[in-house]
């Protein structure tokens, strides 16, 4: 039976949850916004363009993943519709590029989300990036070895509107986050839902053999499901909660942090993907194949680093130590 003390847990749930999220969000924004103002993302786009050979990209390439690293994809895409070079690439070049860019997005805000759930920033921007150029890189490879996909690529970009002023900018930030909070309450409500129907341990059990193959306990199992099918930016409020609740070891929050950075939102990411005509089976189970590899690897080799490597260079104070796993 649903009471009032129920309600009132759920409300200031939603809150606490919320709070958490939007005190890391808002001040991201806000400082990625400044930095774009004084032409950080040309400057870094420049630096990058001569590592497009590697990728079997124009230089005009590098424009569109710095912005997509910076901002998010759906202004990479804006900046992909507007360059004229980019609009006859081949379908394994924009395989190559939405590879890239469904792996490394959205950095300042989603690696500071991660930082907050206990993954320390160094880790988290360095591997994204690292995946995001070793996946593209693969991708290329293996288009040119095979002679695969070479047909034109069907691009398929809609107008995608954005105000050039910074009051329509402060507008659209705050519908997003408006937007933002509506997923939040609408999911803790469901969670609540599924917890009073016993759904919860279901799930738990349902994940816990694909979490165990990379060294995970199923402890971790709301993290993983939220993060891969929410997103790291509308989940995170969930993540940043499940870790402060103190029942995740810092082992198993480094895991499916490290899983969750490479493998989210994959219904959202991966539809918008599409729109500049890549292979659906490359940049959805190529990037779950990348996940589940580096993940096993990466929980592997750390599992038996003294305390003082977790501490200083894997997780941070965020992150609980427990005793047991």
């Amino acid at each position: 039976m649903f009471t009032y003390e129920n309600a009132r847990y759920l409300f200031l749930d939603i809150v606490n949850v919320s709070w958490s999220l939007f005190r890391v969000m808002i001040p991201t924004i806000i400082i990625v916004k400044i930095l774009t103002i004084l032409g950080l993302v040309d400057l870094l786009a420049h630096t990058l363009a001569p590592l497009m050979m590697f990728l079997g990209l124009p230089a005009e390439a590098a424009i569109v993943l710095t912005t997509t690293m910076l901002t998010n994809p759906y202004a990479g895409l804006m900046v992909f519709a507007t360059t004229p070079e980019l609009q006859s690439l081949s379908v394994a070049q924009t395989t190559t590029m939405a590879s890239f860019m469904l792996v490394a997005h959205s950095l300042p805000v989603e690696c500071a989300i991660m930082r907050r759930a206990g993954l320390r920033l160094r880790v988290s921007v360095t591997l994204r990036v690292f995946m995001a150029f070793t996946m593209g890189f693969l991708v290329y490879q293996l288009s040119e070895i095979a002679n695969l996909w070479t047909d034109l690529a069907i691009i398929q970009l809609p107008s995608i509107p954005q105000s050039s002023s910074l009051a329509g900018w402060v507008y659209d930030q705050f519908m997003g986050l408006i937007f933002i909070q509506i997923v939040i309450a609408v999911l803790l409500c469901l969670l609540a839902l599924l917890r009073a129907v016993k759904i919860e341990h279901v799930i738990h059990q349902f994940m816990g053999p694909f979490l165990r193959m990379m060294n995970i306990s199923n402890k971790a199992s709301h993290i993983a499901v939220i993060g891969v099918t929410l997103g790291v930016g509308f989940g995170g409020g969930i993540l940043i909660k499940e870790v402060d609740s103190q029942k995740i070891d810092k082992k198993d929050v480094f895991g499916v942090l490290i899983f969750v950075g490479l493998l989210h939102s994959i219904f959202e990411d991966t539809a918008v993907a599409m729109l500049i005509g890549p292979n659906l089976w490359v940049i959805l189970f190529g990037r779950i194949f990348l996940a589940v590899l580096v993940t096993i690897l990466l929980t592997q080799l750390c599992r038996q680093a003294p305390s003082w490597v977790w501490r200083g260079y894997l997780t941070n104070r965020y992150a609980p130590e427990l005793t047991t796993r």
